[in-house]
């Protein structure tokens, strides 16, 4: 089964159990750090489709918010130590082996050293970064204590601006069902700006 079909079959899984959503959540929440699945398949879409899902009560928030909030924390410590073990020189030597661009490799890099340890809490807001964040921050062997504090309000910030998201589509959906042309208007302006965001979170002169 291809990825992309996966992510479409555990979205259909939450739908159909939500009672077991929170397990989907956490699976991929912490494959897209601890594996770095992020750089070929973004958990984004799991995590919209769960706010809203959220916003309408068929997930319990506070399911929603400890399961996702628990898989990208500890997809971000175990990434952290899989670099604290190679290092960074050994990092950079073997990007090709870890199928890792160089380009995406010295982004992160300029990104990690001109933001320190907010990069931990900024660093998830851009999906470029997101999953080589803690490969290379682990790689520079920071003190395990101040990984942890950052990390964990990295994870609290990114997945509360998931609910957050999920509410605000929630009440867009309902509104194109009410307003239709004026809906549809506001739904393209929004997707638009969706797209210039992840093309911006790619681009080079960010860093």
């Amino acid at each position: 089964m291809e990825l992309v079909n996966l992510l479409d079959v555990s979205i259909q899984f939450i739908k159909s159990h939500p009672e077991l959503a929170c397990f989907s959540l956490f699976l991929w929440a912490f494959l897209e750090t601890g594996l770095l699945l992020g750089l070929i398949l973004p958990a984004e879409k799991i995590l919209i489709v769960g706010g809203i899902l959220v916003s309408k009560g068929v997930i319990s928030p506070v399911s929603f918010f400890f399961c996702g909030t628990l898989g990208t924390f500890l997809g971000y410590t175990a990434t952290y130590f899989i670099g604290y073990y190679i290092g960074e020189e050994v990092l950079e030597k073997n990007l090709q082996r870890l199928r890792l661009s160089r380009e995406d490799f010295i982004k992160t890099k300029r990104f990690v050293e001109s933001k320190g340890e907010m990069s931990l809490v900024f660093g998830r807001f851009i999906p470029v970064v997101r999953p080589l964040l803690p490969l290379l921050i682990g790689a520079f062997r920071p003190p395990l204590k101040k990984f942890t504090l950052f990390n964990f309000l990295g994870a609290i910030l990114w997945i509360s601006s998931y609910v957050l998201m999920g509410n605000l589509l929630g009440e867009l959906i309902s509104f194109i069902i009410t307003h239709k042309i004026p809906g549809i208007a506001l739904t393209v302006v929004l997707f638009l700006f969706y797209l210039a965001w992840r093309k911006y979170g790619k681009n080079k002169k960010l860093f």
